[in-house]
């Protein structure tokens, strides 16, 4: 018989999590088509405008000859947190724990062609234990995901890591990170900024042409808004509803879009980002920078604090390392998220191949 005891100690989390490690998920969700509508629906809830995603007559003359998805996209397939979140234990059971988006390993092996369809398999990674001065012992829960396409191809894999804590001072306290502005970037609404943005586009960036050190092309992506959460909500992750199993008993009718339920439920000050939402952006930074000819192969990510309503957020980036590895042309850049007080909420390193000229 299932056991369905509670478990409301961070040390019979730890072991309940553990005793399902390389446990697969069930799955019963349908693949994600990369439409055209399902591309631009979730490259608007990016921001990300570049027209190699959406407009068929500029990616005719690319080197695809039409329309792909960004890299990005396998996050609007799945966010790939459900083995990271739960692992195999019956979401019931959990109770008073909150979560925090961690980072984790995005690896791209293939493009995304238009009309593919994506598959996602989620299975129980490793668990180890933390102290943090901010929320006490925590767990660090991995979550394995692959992504293949209807032609059984492995398009990505990713190492999702989510924190598991008590819910910090029974609902009544919160995350405590730096908020005061303490930068010139001024407060500003996104809509214009995807517009305005330049990126490399058709202009082949060359791996001669790159210098270590040098500073990318800063990525501005405004004042975040409540309508930048529901862009990103029901762009990338769709109108999917919760079963009564996935809920667990409990009632969020307005989940991390009410202020209230994010500080009782998450420990969070105040309404907040999906986490995936910023490594979205630090994607875009890597492909805006490396331009049509270049290829996103790997990203390693770290989420470290929360980003609110009211936070505004710039993407900083530079050139980490240039390589030759196994006859490819490589460039590592260390990217990073960066809100109005100068703190790195997010950060990460993208390995992208660049043409050579040799």
């Amino acid at each position: 018989m299932e056991d369905l005891a509670r478990i409301v100690t961070i040390e019979e989390f730890e072991e309940e999590y553990r005793a399902g490690a390389g446990v697969i998920l069930p799955s019963s969700a349908p693949p994600k088509e990369a439409s055209r509508d399902n591309i631009r629906r979730a490259a608007d809830g990016i921001g990300d405008f570049n027209p190699l995603w959406r407009d068929e007559d500029y990616a005719a003359k690319s080197r695809f000859g039409q329309i792909t998805a960004m890299p990005s996209f396998v996050y609007s397939a799945s966010l790939g947190v459900g083995a990271a979140i739960n692992g195999a234990i019956a979401p019931s059971r959990i109770e008073g724990f909150a979560m925090n988006y961690a980072g984790g390993e995005l690896e791209i092996l293939r493009p995304i062609w238009l009309g593919d369809k994506i598959f996602v398999q989620e299975q129980v990674g490793p668990v180890i234990r933390k102290e943090s001065r901010r929320i006490g012992p925590f767990c660090i829960c991995t979550g394995l995901v692959s992504y293949h396409n209807q032609r059984k191809e492995l398009v990505a894999t990713k190492r999702t890591l989510m924190a598991r804590y008590r819910i910090l001072e029974g609902g009544e306290g919160a995350i405590a990170y730096d908020r005061d502005n303490k930068t010139d970037v001024p407060q500003e609404s996104p809509d214009p900024l995807v517009w305005e943005r330049e990126r490399r586009g058709s202009e082949t960036r060359y791996w001669e042409d790159v210098a270590e050190g040098e500073e990318m092309p800063t990525l501005m992506k405004g004042t975040y808004t409540v309508n930048e959460l529901y862009l990103f909500t029901f762009g990338v992750l769709d109108t999917r509803r919760s079963t009564r199993a996935a809920l667990g008993g409990r009632i969020e009718s307005h989940g991390r879009f009410d202020a209230d339920y994010a500080k009782k439920r998450r420990s969070m000050p105040g309404q907040f980002d999906f986490g995936p939402q910023r490594v979205c952006w630090l994607i875009q930074m890597a492909t805006d920078w490396m331009g049509d000819d270049g290829t996103l192969k790997k990203i390693v990510t770290q989420v470290r604090h929360p980003n609110i309503v009211g936070d505004t957020n710039t993407i900083y980036g530079n050139v980490a390392r240039k390589y030759v590895r196994d006859g490819e042309h490589l460039v590592d850049l260390d990217v990073r998220n960066e809100n109005q007080s100068g703190t790195a909420s997010a950060f990460a390193r993208a390995t992208v191949a660049l043409p050579s000229r040799g």
